[in-house]
């Protein structure tokens, strides 16, 4: 149950994703794909891709996505951002809560009727250690004075990463023959991908990028 007096707004059609499943989901449909793991690409050029270590590879298609790794020339900088995975049976959450507070831009996401994702800090800075006490005081304090029964919930991850941002916090979308990039979705980015991808092959002529056979993937 929520805190009493809260007022709220309902978006019916807002939208929640588990980023972890959907990507093991991503990964599993990407029949016929060549997967380079932990091969660093240096340059993405119209057709071309230059890896770290020397390699190149070509194509009639390169899509750069790289998030940080894509600057310079992109003038992208990394916003920390921390969430927290807690575990409550009966929790009763249905749907994505977010709290509108001037200094806590917190949202609470069921992830099953026992499982409640709390995040996201938003710190100015490119540090990936471990979450800080701080933040996860904050954030723990915020979501449990919205639900208070998260009182007794247990704390079963804490988890931190950056985000790509431009300096106006928007999305960048870009393409020219044989070649697309998508990059600074900042805290939208699972959210929004769909649509910009939709847009970006629209605006490039492209119904597809190609079969599944013919795609070359460095994650």
């Amino acid at each position: 149950m929520l805190a009493p007096g809260l007022r709220g707004w309902l978006l019916p059609r807002e939208g929640l994703i588990a980023p972890i499943p959907a990507m093991a989901a991503l990964h599993a449909g990407a029949e016929g794909a060549r997967w380079h793991w932990a091969r660093a690409v240096d340059q993405v050029l119209p057709g071309e891709l230059h890896f770290a270590d020397g390699g190149r590879w070509s194509g009639d298609w390169a899509v750069d996505a790289r998030g940080l790794g894509a600057r310079p020339p992109l003038p992208l900088r990394g916003v920390r951002g921390e969430i927290i995975t807690l575990s409550l049976a009966g929790h009763g959450l249905r749907r994505p809560l977010r709290l509108l507070h001037p200094r806590h831009r917190v949202y609470l996401v069921p992830r099953s009727d026992s499982e409640i994702v709390v995040g996201a800090s938003e710190i100015e800075s490119e540090d990936r250690s471990p979450v800080s006490l701080r933040s996860a005081v904050e954030l723990m304090a915020a979501a449990q004075s919205v639900l208070p029964s998260l009182s007794e919930a247990r704390i079963l991850r804490l988890d931190r990463h950056l985000r790509p941002a431009l300096p106006d916090n928007l999305p960048f979308v870009h393409h020219e023959p044989g070649l697309l990039r998508l990059n600074g979705l900042y805290r939208h980015g699972w959210l929004l991908a769909p649509a910009l991808v939709e847009r970006l092959l629209g605006d490039a002529g492209l119904a597809t990028l190609a079969e599944p056979a013919d795609l070359e993937m460095s994650p």
